[in-house]
């Protein structure tokens, strides 16, 4: 039994499904590593009770033949699960293998008495386990969508597209997007549906959003979010449907679809609020109207209007119904606009009733006398009175607008009446400013004056044309994607989607009925449950011509369904509903059931491993609500599987350990439940009412916990004073009184309980950067006034480290000495490698590296930002533009600065003055370098260019230039190999031409952000720097927290800086046809942009929850609102103005700890502001002057309870003892004169050995590289596959000209050789061995019929072709015939007589070999030829090449033992063709089909008699030599009397039966030539520095090749 608590025992509950919500640290891999080996264990478990297994003999795959049956036997009879019956689902590939790790692990651990299982029992889980379901999401959905892949894309693509190539292929599809003129170029393009929609809806998102560019950074964020995209659309189409509305992408939606949206989130408080408002507003008005003509009157008599802002507020108080939630809304924005000013309305903290009286400002009167002068009639006693009633009113006015419900309802009511007012504003003077100008459709050409709205119809016709255009683009980028044979992880999931019946299949949603396809699209919010397919069996009657494909894809989702019977999906609260939906398809019923045999909605056990508060990736979509409404589902299936099922070993009341205890068996296959010992029992049950240390829970926590809702909250990483302070701030980060909008994307606070020792005690540091006018630090970066605030702050991060690293005390500042006393010297131990630096965003990351670096800190980042930007690459792109462009003066002068070459500007100079042109500047370069070494390196690299050898100038460049010396650092070296490997990898596609790869990298460079990243992998001994989201799930023992009060300030603006924001509400374009003005008020983008707002503020709650928890034991915390301060004259103390931005972590941490001193009740603690009262709500923070004692707070941190007890405050670099830095200059200065002055190195003594160089080539590659050296050059030399070509060619035919009524030629091909290895009678039964005994293996009789359908069927399923796949049928069908016919005239022909024992031609077979492998060493002796090598900027010719190996390793399809009429001894190479078998083929009428199958003459005559046999022959003439010499060579080390003769090899046509060979002289011809071909590969191998390239191809050349294959002629 491995310790686990008790919560991590409920986890292992198998008899219910569970949702585990697992606090930081709390070992949630743990419980599932167990949890997996308990399914796979344990008899006794829902899934085994519930559901029949799963399909467990061994899948029918190449080899599964092969497998010992007693491993088939054993997996079928197996009481638990297989590995491959349980999913388990990671969030990274790492997660995935550090899973299958644990579990391995775990497994082979097992106590196999306790469990009375055997070894091998253990050994067979282990083996399963290699093909078990445990990967990330998108890995499972390609898996799951593979195998049917015909059925899903006319056009399955192969490769994963790079993530460089993917944002290239977006900008290049919005691009042919602008190109569509007319409805034929839109159908070329891709676009389906409906053209015109599209062409239209392109046109005018040009026209509103600014022009084509602003419209394609719009298009570009579209596409790049089109999960949420997607979401979106099926949020409006279901909220369309609840209202009884038929709405499509194609169609605008309905205004109260918008206005709902909007005036949700105030339905449980609108009213209360007006309530509370309308009353303190009707006293406000009463004040002044009971003195209606001093005040009113008069003042209107003056201005001469009654068009005023006290009547507005009398008509809006009093005159108006409020009959809605949007009207309401708008109500109360309306009051504010009366109240406020407008240069301070869309302020964050809006000054309303400024100077507590009506504004009078905007063109609008405030309506009354403001002044008490100017009023007659009244005393002056009244008047204080009226005055001091006044204030005391708009006071509290004020406390209600500015409350949270308060704003909330302000920001809802803005963008309402922005998108559609519906309360008039009567007394709103028509030249004041607040007055709209309303944009519709028609637009004028200039824009107009003052200030502008967006009506409502132009706000849903630009989202309408948003969503019509991004379809069309998808469409676009999903047809260029397939054009070049590759897809990503959104099409897999599309895919999926489509294999699931999560929607109607893009495959037939052209095909399938409009009625049809809508119900299909429309899947209820519950997945699992297939009601929209019953909704289709219901009318798919009407369509008798789709009926029977609708049904097969039902089938094949029960099929897949019945393969899983468990999940376990770990990091939940990063899944995206997308992913839920796909997920939850699986967890439906895997056949019809009736109300007789109902348990429940889901068939496998599900269990869910998250925790909300951890949720961070919303940037891929992920949503925090899908967590919580899945545990909400998890509980209300539970409930109902306890009402409709009894399991004898289950107790619904508690949890269950299925682990066995010693002594009891719970794996006996002899045992019965009712015959189970009652006491002591095989298992424990685990009650529910105590957490883990013992105290009660509550009711409804109980009851969750009954309902499988776990939580784990034992916290075994943070040292227990440090998590106690942890948990409290996190209580306030997550109160609602911070939330900006109400929602279900907020997380809740968890109380974790320390379990690490209390022995020992963490640490918590604040480091607040301070400028004070009494510092005498002499630190150059505090001393600039124009160093900003993150150079102070990471100059104090590397201060702190370097003194924490070298164990040296710190200072403190002391006000009462008014000196820095110094601390005790640090005990601990700590290493670079135990520190891990979070920062929130990689722009100024570079800096810190540098900082750190220049006090000795090794330092290592996970990614630096833009890979093209590093200082490194751009050297390195200026050596690739060269290369690329010899005659470029531009190129020759960027490289000439960089430290490749590293010439001064008057050596620039003088070398391009004396040289206005050239036709290769590297040749000029080489000859204007003094340095000889620098010199020599260019000129050698001059003379590569001709070669186009792009990527070994580069790498000659790294390993001899002085670039990594100008570079040292290992994350320029790792970005270096990152950047060469890029360079790879498009020259892999574009045949490594040097222009074509630089003009590639320029456009990667133009995708700016969106481009490659620098990555590096941390080396150890280092300090990692890292974003919180790359720390995600790691921990560290220190702690850096960084650039706190800049984490989230920028966020709208980011968030909106491609003018469109999408959100699963709701999409926005920011529509403004102007350039020359902004600021256009669109309701649809407020709304957008507040819901968006909000949820990126929860986010960055969740983001300061999970930095702050990976400490282990020493938190830093970095940062403050302010640099400048001073000291106190009268007590010494820190003080500064702390204003932090609400949207700061910073905001989250000083609320924090007002929050923890609030609660411990620590009167006069430093961290209260003036007015926050004991036992009430705390306001907002806002602003105050701290006045901090940073002596005093090392001792007592005031926070109170059992938080830590010290915090120190470092504000200076005078807290540290400082070393003096290393700059750049200088560090590069020691590395000249280590250089310099180091020992003069030996110079290599050039000691030449005779080496053989050995080669490994395929048989295959012979007759194309002998026949035409073009061909075996760029294959091997250039890494250039022109096999691609071809490969893309063949399938364009096979798609334009045949569609998929075959498999491929060479998928074929290997079936029928499957066929033939099987099958083929062995002619050892009919003759026995007249001249040597042959070996066992070749006289082995096959247990299966060649011309035997069952045969067939038996090799197709070995491929993954089942007869009882119905979508596949058709296909199955023909594919069985034709290897069926063709398997018939094999058996009739010379080969298969042959096999029966036949004597034809004077040959008698005795005996024969499928598939024979050979391994044949051609060994070609080599004079003068010597291995160079370009090193220290010289060429030494270090090893002399004396002979060189070709090694050929394969297998021949069939060798054949004969004995001929004189009795020798013979042996035969005979390689089937399976060409001309399938398109053309002509089974009944030879004649009629292909050229192979028409045969003249004697079809057992064994020479080729017809011009396409010839040609066949000489086709594979080579490859079949090769064949016969290396069967040759196996004969020669045989004795001479054992020795058999070879005879010429042959070819076995399959379309025909004939087998036709080569004569002798053919034979020994084409073995002189293969010999001379091979030498010429040898030398080329050997020396391949001094061969040039074959001379270019003659067009007549090329033309054959292209259209006939490669001839020698």
């Amino acid at each position: 039994m491995f310790p686990l608590n008790e919560s991590q025992v409920m986890g292992l509950d198998l008899d219910k499904h569970i949702a585990i919500d697992a606090g930081a640290g709390t070992g949630k891999t743990t419980v599932m590593a167990e949890r997996y080996i308990q399914h796979l264990l344990s008899q006794y478990q829902r899934a085994k009770k519930l559901l029949p297994n799963g399909p467990r003999s061994p899948i029918q795959g190449q080899g599964s033949l092969r497998a010992p049956a007693r491993e088939r036997t054993s997996m079928v009879e197996w009481k638990g699960l297989l590995p491959k019956e349980v999913v388990a689902i990671t969030f990274t590939r790492k997660a995935a293998a550090e899973l299958r790790s644990r579990i391995r692990a775990r497994l082979g651990k097992t106590d196999i008495d306790l469990h009375l299982i055997s070894s091998g029992d253990i050994e067979m889980l282990l083996t399963n386990l290699e093909d078990a379901p445990i990967s990330t999401i998108d890995a499972f959905l390609a898996r799951l969508v593979t195998p049917y892949l015909d059925i899903l894309s006319p056009q399955p693509a192969g490769d994963q597209i790079s993530e460089v190539r993917s944002p290239m292929l977006i900008s290049e599809a919005i691009n042919s997007a602008w190109r569509i003129r007319t409805p034929i170029d839109a159908q070329e393009a891709g676009v389906r549906g409906n053209i015109a929609n599209f062409i239209d809806s392109r046109n005018n998102l040009a026209v509103l959003l600014g022009g084509q560019k602003n419209a394609e950074i719009v298009l570009s964020g579209l596409l790049n979010t089109s999960l949420f995209v997607e979401e979106t659309k099926r949020s409006l189409k279901d909220k369309s449907k609840l209202k009884g509305i038929n709405w499509n992408e194609g169609l605008p939606v309905h205004p109260d679809i918008i206005l709902d949206m909007i005036s949700n989130p105030a339905e449980s408080f609108i009213g209360g609020l007006i309530d509370n408002l309308r009353p303190l507003l009707n006293s406000y008005i009463d004040l002044y109207m009971n003195h209606y003509e001093s005040f009113i009157l008069d003042f209107e008599i003056q201005i001469g209007t009654n068009e005023t802002r006290f009547n507005q507020l009398v008509e809006l108080v009093r005159n108006i119904p409020l009959e809605n939630k949007i009207e309401k809304l708008q109500w109360v924005w309306l009051i504010a606009i009366c109240c406020t000013s407008n240069s301070s309305l869309n302020n964050t903290s809006p000054n309303h009733f400024p100077r507590n009286k009506l504004p009078n400002s905007d063109g609008w009167h405030a309506g009354m006398h403001t002044s008490m002068s100017k009023i007659s009639g009244i005393s002056k006693a009244k008047k204080a009175v009226i005055n001091e009633s006044s204030s005391e009113l708009i006071n509290q006015i004020k406390v209600v607008l500015n409350s949270n419900f308060g704003r909330l309802a302000k920001l809802l009511g803005q963008s309402s009446y922005t998108f559609s007012p519906l309360i008039e504003m009567a007394y709103l003077p028509d030249d004041s400013i607040l007055n709209y100008e309303v944009l519709t459709k028609d637009l004028p050409i200039n824009p107009p004056n003052g200030k502008l709205r967006i009506s409502q119809e132009l706000q849903l016709e630009v989202l309408k044309d948003l969503l019509v255009v991004h379809k069309g683009c998808q469409e676009i980028l999903t047809l260029r994607k397939m054009q070049e044979g590759v897809h990503d992880f959104d099409d897999i999931q599309r895919l999926a989607a489509d294999l699931l019946l999560a929607r109607c299949p893009d495959i037939i949603r052209y095909e399938y009925p409009p009625e049809i396809v809508d119900i299909l699209d429309n899947i209820s919010d519950e997945p699992w449950s297939d009601s929209h397919l019953a909704n289709v069996r219901a009318i798919i009657h009407r369509y008798p011509e789709i009926e029977e494909d609708f049904e097969l894809r039902v089938s094949i989702v029960q099929t897949i369904r019945k393969q899983f019977l468990a999940f376990i999906i770990d990091e939940y609260q990063d899944t995206n509903p997308a992913h839920f939906r796909l997920l939850a398809r699986l967890w439906g019923p895997r056949s019809e059931r009736d109300e007789s045999n109902y348990h429940g909605p889901w068939d496998p056990t599900i269990c869910i491993v998250g925790d909300m508060k951890q949720s961070i990736y919303r940037f891929r979509q992920a949503e925090v609500t899908v967590m919580r409404r899945t545990v909400e589902s998890i509980k209300q299936v539970n409930k109902i599987e306890f009402d409709n099922t009894k399991f004898e070993f289950r107790d619904i009341t508690k949890g269950r350990d299925p682990r066995p205890i010693a002594g009891q068996d719970s794996f006996n296959h002899g045992v019965k439940l009712f015959d189970l010992p009652k006491n002591p029992k095989p298992w424990n049950h685990v009650e529910i009412y105590a957490d883990e240390n013992g105290v009660p829970v509550s009711e409804e926590h109980k009851e969750s916990r009954r309902l499988g809702h776990i939580d784990l909250t034992s916290n075994h990483r943070t040292e227990h004073n440090l998590l106690r302070t942890l948990n409290g701030l996190f209580n306030d980060v997550f109160d609602p009184r911070h939330h900006k909008l109400p929602g279900d994307w907020h997380a809740k606070p968890q109380e974790l309980l320390p379990k690490k020792q209390e022995s020992t005690a963490g640490k918590l540091e604040w480091l607040l950067p301070l400028r004070t006018p009494q510092s005498q630090s002499k630190n150059s970066v505090f001393a600039d006034q124009n160093s900003k605030t993150v150079h102070l702050e990471h100059e104090m991060i590397a201060l702190r480290l370097q003194n924490l690293i070298q164990g040296k005390p710190c200072k403190i500042w002391n006000p009462s000495k008014l000196k820095f006393t110094t601390l005790e010297v640090p005990t601990d131990v700590i290493n670079p490698s135990d520190i891990t630096i979070l920062i929130h965003s990689r722009k100024h990351i570079a800096d810190l590296i540098e900082r750190l670096q220049s006090r000795g800190i090794p330092v290592i980042s996970d990614r630096q930002g833009q890979l093209l930007s590093q200082p490194i690459i751009k050297c390195l792109m200026s050596a690739l533009d060269l290369i690329a462009h010899p005659k470029s003066k531009y190129a020759a002068v960027s490289l000439a600065r960089t430290p490749i070459i590293g010439m001064t500007d008057s050596q620039i100079h003088t070398l391009f003055n004396d040289n206005e042109e050239s036709e290769n500047w590297w040749n000029e370069l080489a000859n204007s370098i003094n340095n000889e070494k620098t010199s020599s390196l260019i000129s050698y690299l001059s003379k590569q260019i001709a070669g186009n050898n792009v990527h070994k100038i580069l790498n000659q460049i790294l390993d001899n230039s002085d670039l990594l010396y100008a570079y040292p650092s290992d994350s320029s070296r790792q970005n270096s190999e990152l950047w060469c490997n890029l360079v790879n990898d498009i020259g892999n596609d574009c045949g490594h031409n040097p222009a074509e790869i630089f003009a590639q990298m320029q456009a990667l460079e133009q995708l700016g952000r969106k481009g490659p990243q620098a990555i590096a992998t941390p080396s150890s001994g280092a300090v990692k720097i890292m974003t919180v989201h790359g720390a995600k799930g790691l921990q560290s023992k220190v702690v850096v927290v960084a650039g706190l009060f800049q984490a989230g300030q920028y966020d709208s603006s980011i968030t909106a800086r491609d003018n469109v924001l999408v959100t699963p509400e709701i999409i926005s374009g920011r529509i403004n046809p102007w350039a020359s003005i902004d600021g256009l008020d669109d309701g649809l983008w407020q709304f957008a942009k507040n819901i968006d707002g909000a949820q990126s503020q929860a986010e960055r709650r969740r983001e300061f929850y999970v930095a702050l928890t990976r400490v282990e034991s020493h938190l830093i915390i970095v940062g403050n609102s302010t640099n400048d301060g001073a000291l106190s004259d009268k007590t010494g103390n820190l003080q500064f103005n702390s204003k932090p931005s609400k949207r700061t972590m910073g905001h989250m941490w000083i609320e924090g700890l007002r929050a923890l001193a609030h609660h411990n009740k620590i009167s006069n603690s430093v961290w209260l502001k003036d007015g926050d009262q004991f036992g009430y709500q705390l306001l907002d923070y806002d602003e105050q002057t701290m006045d901090l004692d940073p002596y005093s707070l090392y001792f007592d941190s005031q926070l109170g309870g059992e938080n830590i007890n010290s915090l120190p405050i470092y504000h200076s670099p005078e807290c540290f003892i400082e070393e003096s830095s290393i700059s750049p200059e200088q560090r590069w200065d020691m590395m000249e004169r280590l250089i310099d002055n180091g020992q003069q190195k030996t110079p290599l003594q050039n000691i030449q050995s005779s080496v053989t160089h050995r080669i490994r080539l395929g048989a295959n590659i012979l007759d194309n590289s002998v026949k035409c050296r073009h061909n075996h050059w760029p294959n091997n030399f250039t890494n250039w596959n022109s096999n691609r070509v071809k490969e893309v060619t063949d399938q364009t035919f096979l798609s334009e000209n045949t569609g998929k009524w075959f498999p491929s030629a060479i998928e074929f091909g290997l079936m029928m050789h499957r066929l033939v290895e099987i099958s083929l009678d062995n002619p050892s039964k009919y003759h026995k061995s007249s001249a040597f005994a042959l070996p066992k293996s070749w006289q082995n009789q096959p247990e299966l019929n060649l011309v035997d359908i069952e045969t067939v069927d038996i090799v197709l399923g070995e491929f993954g072709f089942s007869k009882h796949d119905k979508t596949a049928s058709d296909f199955y069908s023909r594919a069985r015939n034709r290897m069926h016919q063709v398997a018939k005239i094999i058996d009739k022909g010379l080969t298969g007589r042959y096999a029966k024992g036949h004597e034809i031609n004077g040959r008698k077979a005795h005996g024969l070999r499928t598939e024979l492998p050979f391994l044949y060493n051609h060994r070609i002796e080599l004079e003068n030829i010597s291995r160079n090598t370009f090193r220290d900027c010289q060429i030494d010719a270090t090893t002399n090449v004396s002979n060189a190996e070709i090694i050929f390793e394969g297998r021949a399809d069939l060798v054949m033992a004969f004995v001929d009429d004189n009795h020798n001894s013979h042996l035969q190479v005979i390689d089937m063709k399976t060409t001309g078998c399938l398109y053309g083929f002509d089974y009944e009428n030879p004649a009629l089909g292909t050229a192979l199958q028409q045969v003249s003459g004697d079809v057992w005559n064994c020479y080729p008699s017809s011009d396409s046999e010839r040609e066949i022959l000489s086709k594979y003439c080579y490859q079949l030599t090769l064949y016969s010499m290396a069967l040759e060579a196996i004969e020669a080390e045989k004795p001479i009397a054992s020795r058999r003769n070879v005879l010429p090899p042959a070819i076995l046509i399959a379309a025909s039966g004939k087998t036709v060979e080569m004569t002798e002289n053919e034979y020994n011809d084409y073995k002189q030539k293969l010999q001379k071909h091979l030498e010429w590969i040898g030398e080329l191998a050997a020396q391949p520095n001094s061969q040039m390239d074959p001379s270019r191809m003659s067009f007549a050349h090329a033309m054959t090749c292209w259209n006939r294959g490669i001839n020698e002629d």
